[in-house]
């Protein structure tokens, strides 16, 4: 997606992402200085540390930043995802935030690299932080899963947004439209496990998760859907600071929806393939272009459960 991604950086990104993914989360003794700021959201708290002192970044811009990211996943997990985490904001040259999420089992850690020139809108318009606290929410998992959390981390994040009142539902929906047929596998290409596409990764793994939900809520006609599953791996988990396997986070969250969606979705989609008619889909659940404009129509059979996806929690 255009906002997410700058295209001549893809490559380099995702070689970068795969190796870090790849390694240990870095050890705790490089993590001891006492913090800069703290923030307590959602029951949760939030330790942050200037690396070097930041020299050029506005302090009280980037606190109200991580508040408002923080509150998003308050809004969708029901809670902040861990009870602490370290969030260690480097200073970088031009407008742009980049991040990488750490779980290790004495803590959570992100680290932030935030653009000197970042101002307050960037920051407004900034989709990284909450990618990456989404992070926070699920285990650890094998090399293998790393669609499942980079696809989460896709799919929840614009909704976690929308859900706190930050972001518009059309703009939820855009990036569906645009990028989620990105995600779907080529012929003869094999299951999301065994995958190492960049695309296929993130909105592969956005596309289980965006199916899942569909299918929650019409076996429960929209009670509740996959965010009743998530916040329950969140809870059981305790989020990134475990390790677990692929069949426990499929087990753990149809366990608190009461179906099989998640294993059977897994059994389609993580281990044989099986593709995804986004267009179809998308239609059912009345989503549409004019122009580049998103379009609503309230008469598709799924339209409810597209308007409860993205509604603020009861």
């Amino acid at each position: 997606m255009p906002r997410r991604i700058v295209p001549l950086l893809i490559a380099f990104a995702f070689a970068f992402l795969m190796a870090a993914k790849a390694q240990p989360a870095p050890e705790r003794r490089a993590d001891q200085s006492p913090p800069d700021a703290q923030i307590t959201v959602g029951g949760g708290v939030i330790d942050i540390v200037f690396s070097n002192g930041a020299p050029g970044i506005d302090r009280t811009l980037v606190h109200g930043w991580i508040r408002t990211s923080a509150q998003a996943m308050t809004a969708y997990f029901g809670r902040f995802p861990v009870p602490r985490v370290r969030l260690v904001v480097i200073a970088s040259d031009g407008r742009n935030v980049g991040g990488t999420t750490f779980g290790f089992h004495g803590g959570s850690l992100i680290r932030l690299n935030v653009g000197r020139g970042a101002d307050a809108a960037a920051l407004k318009r900034d989709w990284v932080l909450v990618h990456e606290m989404t992070h926070l929410a699920l285990p650890q998992l094998p090399r293998s899963g790393l669609w499942l959390q980079e696809g989460n981390a896709t799919y929840v994040e614009p909704i976690a947004r929308a859900q706190a009142g930050q972001m518009d539902a059309a703009e939820v929906w855009k990036w569906t439209i645009d990028e989620m047929p990105r995600g779907q596998p080529k012929p003869g290409e094999g299951g999301l496990d065994s995958t190492r596409d960049h695309q296929r990764i993130y909105w592969g793994g956005a596309a289980f998760w965006l199916v899942a939900d569909v299918r929650i809520r019409q076996r429960t006609h929209n009670r509740i859907g996959v965010q009743a599953a998530l916040q329950a791996i969140n809870r059981q988990s305790g989020g990134n600071t475990a390790d677990w396997t692929m069949d426990q986070v499929m087990a753990a969250g149809d366990k608190a929806t009461g179906g099989t969606e998640l294993a059977e979705l897994y059994a389609e989609m993580g281990k044989n393939g099986s593709p995804v008619d986004i267009d179809a889909l998308l239609a059912q659940l009345g989503v549409g272009l004019q122009g580049n404009r998103v379009v609503f129509d309230e008469r598709a059979p799924l339209a409810a459960i597209r308007r409860q996806i993205t509604a603020p929690p009861a």
